[in-house]
């Protein structure tokens, strides 16, 4: 036996079998968090674009991710390059 405690590791899903989840209700400081975790960071209730049926759909494929629908080839997120010739 060993001295190390269970972890996460222990329910069997490194085996492809599933875990079993955890039934008991949530504690207060949890129910918090939890609540916390949903609300959009920048406040406006929206979901996140990660959230989407679109990404949701593209991580069970394992396919990429769709194309951005602005019709420009820009994501959109701020991070599009910008070539010079500097």
């Amino acid at each position: 036996m060993s001295e190390l405690p269970d972890t996460a590791m222990a329910t069997g899903n490194d085996e492809s079998e599933p875990g079993q989840p955890d039934t008991r209700p949530l504690a207060k400081d949890e129910r918090t968090l939890l609540e916390e975790l949903r609300r959009s960071a920048d406040g406006s209730g929206e979901p996140a674009v990660e959230d989407g049926p679109e990404m949701a759909a593209a991580a069970g494929d394992d396919a990429p991710l769709p194309v951005a629908t602005a019709g420009d080839g820009q994501a959109g997120d701020g991070l599009d390059p910008e070539f010079t010739d500097r």
